[in-house]
């Protein structure tokens, strides 16, 4: 066997002993293995081994948690093949014999539940593992004694799997894992035991269906939490690595193919051992086990990301002295390839998007040093199964939930070394009325989240976690108001919660948008309405304390490492303000000092709609006094946006907009379809625009054009000099105001798995691509535009750019995509004189019948539309004038043939 590959070599069912994981032709090859390519692992395993030759034998009190006695006789038979040493083999040996004499490894369970559950599983697992490894040095007697005993437990476990309660519930750990145990046991006893081949086929069958859940999650997270998904999953891969050894493979899951990049994502660049996604119960952070399946996923999928993540743990402190925890490191060693090469992170985009958690990761760097900020917005389950579910698809069974926190719509920032706005972590599996209040650590207020009327998010208080108990369940559901993008300076997300709130509160819309400014500060816009009128609580967490100054707009969040989170609240102009501390069930394990402060931002008064601007802006707490100004961007609507450093080298002005409005006006900005907008200045004179959406974004009242683009997902133009610095998601076209520029260079932002490609145009070339448009005036209905605005600026003062295809078709953000036709001027060669075009008549005269029809359809179905909603801002009318005057067509040119392009609307206009 090479130690090229994976050690889980192939074998055959019923074959010597061993071979579950290897055949004992592999043992030298394995021996090996653990002197060079594996020499890290093999050593730190033996090594703790090695410090308990002298063990007595186990009592039933050794451990506070009975599952470890599995664990342990697995890393002890482990040992001996690993090395040969007799003395491993000794220690398991005594320990099986032990477990012999114990009448009941549930522990209780049995009596508690009414069937085996994870106490026998993890038996179940240990001692499969050890009989096989062991199988050639016990002694007869004692070999069909563990054999018999372990015989005895499987079936055990067989004959109780139908009236357990976890059996139809396959998003759950105690039905992989059980399933996992009963199945090692009949792969272990293949040929031994008449009844073995039941127990695996009922595991396999069990499998089948865990695959068919976890194997539609594509992004490689779990509802849960991310040490839920540890252990689930780090128990049962020793059943479904040793079925792939044998040939059977179910392990081809979206679970485990997207594992290495959630993870790297997830991970916190200065403490790669916490996470910055603190969602679901939450019982410490990952360790041995989420190593363990990186390292397999790294393998199986040939993943360097996966990889990275697991080195990136491993260097940040020293592995688990814990004896059971060498069970782990057993798997990763045979599940590790050393020849999957760590792959670089910075090939990544720092936005990551995960579609099953409806999650969102922003980075400002891979490195130390970075901010981050996490939200997510996700039905309970998970988007795949929840949905899965609410269709009636297969396999059926239930949803469990019962592990997952109201904390959709919630975010999370860490910064300068510390967490800068947490939340008040904690437990609470399944119901929760059974705690007192304080404790229910799945309630909304232990979130970053929102009160209405002092009550949070549906299942704040529940009963049961069966879906079937809650008439709710499958109305409560967040939606994406914006997947992550970003560009080289800043990154947004956002998500649509009202569905997650009781019918009778009215509640319309509750839209969160979080952005990051790369390591500088975040803000987070809330637009909430509602029929009738509540009292709304935004709500923010913090590690040591809050100081609030509402004559200010202040609350000074303590943190750690000297630093503080700024919070400016920016809207509502006036409000009040409730601090305090939480500590529910284990927050010590993630705070030392079992507790975590609030702060209940509320407006003086009730109303039926409300908006929340803030600022978190990280600030050193000896620097708290002079801390950088920000101000709302209108003093009479205080949500629509914010200035930040005003009077600065780089004052940057927001503007926030609505979905399903297209325009907003606000100070001296107008914004038109896209949903936020940003200007940095420099002494007055624009240096930098944003756009998130296709949109338009102007200043002067609305007189001057500065940023505008019918295709990009977000854009940044940053004049750095004589250059022009463009980059975004998803850019197809744009127009900047950039005075002075010599050369653009647009940098392919979010290009996966390679690294930002920048390409620099001279400006003869980006004046060639698109000609710019005449000046326009401003759009019709823009708050605060005077009369006779400011003109556009010249052509010599705008450069536009475009990406190829030049000529391609693009809808217009508006609610009713629309389509738009380009033309191409057909170059003429050079010394030849200019074409006459034909006249208008000729050239209808050119066109088809067909082509006639279609366009007489074309006019109907327009004149069939349903019209807009008198909500909108601005009229059909003006809109369509707005985009004429923003993105006119070309003019027939005298002596210029002109051909027009026909073309349908690209996949992103039909997905809108």
């Amino acid at each position: 066997m090479s130690g090229a590959g994976s050690l889980a070599a192939s074998f055959v069912l019923g074959a010597a002993h061993p071979h579950l994981f290897f055949q004992g032709g592999d043992v030298p090859a394995l021996r090996s293995a653990a002197q060079t390519t594996h020499r890290e692992i093999a050593s730190h395993l033996t090594q703790i081994l090695a410090q308990h030759f002298d063990d007595p034998a186990p009592t039933t009190t050794d451990y506070d948690d009975p599952r470890f006695f599995g664990q342990d006789v697995c890393a002890w038979a482990f040992g001996y093949q690993l090395t040969g040493d007799a003395r491993y083999a000794a220690q398991a040996q005594l320990r099986l014999k032990t477990y012999l004499t114990w009448s009941d490894w549930g522990f209780g369970e049995i009596a508690s539940l009414g069937e085996p559950d994870l106490n026998i599983g993890h038996f179940l697992i240990g001692v499969s593992c050890a009989y096989d490894l062991l199988y050639t040095v016990l002694p007869d007697a004692d070999r069909s004694a563990i054999g018999a005993r372990l015989a005895a437990e499987a079936d055990r476990m067989y004959l109780g799997w139908n009236d357990a309660w976890y059996v139809d519930q396959y998003p759950q750990n105690h039905n992989w894992i059980n399933a996992a145990g009963m199945g090692l046991a009949g792969l272990a006893l293949q040929g031994e035991d008449s009844r073995a081949g039941n127990w695996l086929a009922r595991a396999q069958d069990d499998l089948g269906k865990v695959k068919l859940v976890l194997g539609a999650i594509p992004d490689g997270s779990w509802h849960e939490g991310i040490l839920y998904q540890e252990y689930g999953i780090s128990m049962s891969l020793p059943f479904w690595m040793a079925l792939r050894a044998g040939g059977s493979d179910y392990t081809d899951m979206g679970i485990l193919r997207g594992l290495g990049r959630m993870f790297l994502a997830a991970q916190i660049p200065d403490v790669p051992r916490q996470q910055i996604l603190l969602h679901g119960d939450f019982t410490g952070w990952p360790q041995g086990g989420m190593i363990a399946m990186l390292r397999f996923a790294a393998a199986r999928f040939q993943d360097g990301f996966a990889e990275t993540a697991a080195q990136r743990w491993l260097a940040a402190g020293p592995r688990s002295h814990l004896l059971p925890d060498m069970f782990f490191e057993v798997f990763e060693f045979l599940g590790y390839d050393p020849t999957i090469a760590a792959a670089d992170p910075h090939a990544l985009p720092l936005d990551t998007y995960l579609p099953d958690l409806q999650a969102a990761v922003l980075h400002s760097s891979w490195d130390p040093g970075d901010l981050a900020l996490a939200f997510k917005a996700a039905p309970y389950g998970g988007r795949a199964n929840f949905d899965r579910m609410k269709a009636g698809r297969e396999p059926g069974g239930h949803l469990n939930w019962g592990h997952d926190h109201n904390d959709d719509m919630s975010f999370w920032l860490w910064g300068n070394g510390t967490w800068l706005a947490p939340e008040a972590a904690g437990y609470d599996a399944g119901s929760n009325t059974g705690y007192a209040v304080s404790k229910r650590a799945n309630m909304t207020v232990f979130h970053n989240g929102l009160l209405i009327d002092g009550n949070g998010e549906l299942g704040d208080t529940r009963g049961s976690d069966d879906e079937r108990a809650n008439s709710w369940f499958f109305n409560r559901d967040a939606q994406p108001l914006l997947t992550p993008t970003g560009t080289a300076d800043y990154a947004v997300a956002g998500g649509r919660g009202a569905s997650l709130y009781g019918s009778s509160l009215g509640l319309s819309r509750w839209d969160r948008m979080v952005v990051l400014a790369r390591k500088r500060y975040a803000l987070v816009h809330d637009d909430v309405v509602a029929s009738s009128s509540h009292t709304y609580e935004w709500i923010c967490h913090f590690l040591d304390g809050a100081n609030v100054d509402a004559a200010s707009g202040w609350v000074q969040g303590l943190g750690r490492n000297g630093m503080s989170l700024g919070v400016r609240v920016v809207s509502p102009p006036s409000w009040t303000a409730t601090t305090g501390t939480q500590s529910e069930n284990l927050t010590f394990l993630f705070e030392p000092d079992n507790s975590i402060s609030y702060v209940r931002i509320r407006p003086s008064a009730a109303s039926a709609a409300a908006q929340f601007l803030t600022a978190l802006l990280p600030v050193q707490t000896s620097a708290w006094s002079s801390r950088m100004r920000i101000d709302p961007l209108s003093a009479t609507d205080t949500g629509a946006g914010t200035v930040i450093a005003p009077g600065s080298d780089l004052e940057e002005r927001w503007i926030f907009g609505t979905q399903g409005v297209d325009a907003k006006a606000a100070g001296d900005l107008a914004l038109t379809a896209s949903l936020a907008g940003m200007v940095g200045r420099n002494a007055g004179a624009p240096i930098r625009a944003l756009l998130i959406g296709p949109g338009i974004l102007m200043d002067q009242d609305g007189s001057r054009l500065l940023l505008a683009s019918q295709s990009a997902r977000s854009i940044e133009a940053d004049l750095q000099g004589g250059k022009l610095a463009v980059t975004g998601d998803g850019i197809a076209d744009f127009q900047a105001f950039a005075p002075g520029v010599t050369s653009v260079t647009r940098i392919a932002w979010r290009r996966a798995s390679r690294s930002p490609r920048a390409v620099t145009e001279r400006p003869s070339r980006v004046s060639s691509i698109r000609a710019p448009p005449p000046r326009a005036r401003a759009p019709s209905r823009m708050a605060g535009s005077p009369t006779g605005a400011t003109p556009l600026p010249s052509r010599r003062e705008m450069r536009w750019g475009t990406s190829r295809p030049r000529h391609r078709s693009h809808g217009w953000s508006t609610p009713r995509p629309r389509r738009c036709h380009s033309r191409r001027v057909r170059p003429r060669a050079p010394g030849t004189r200019p074409r006459r075009s034909a006249s208008p008549r000729a050239n209808r005269a050119r066109r088809s019948p067909a082509s006639s029809m279609r366009a007489k359809r074309r006019r109907a179905r327009a004149r069939r539309r349903t019209p807009r909603s008198s909500t909108a801002a601005t009229s059909s009318r003006q809109r369509r004038r707005t985009r004429q005057e923003m993105f006119p067509r070309r003019r027939r040119s005298r002596g210029r043939s002109i051909r027009r392009h026909r073309t349908p609307p690209s996949s992103r206009d039909r997905r809108r």
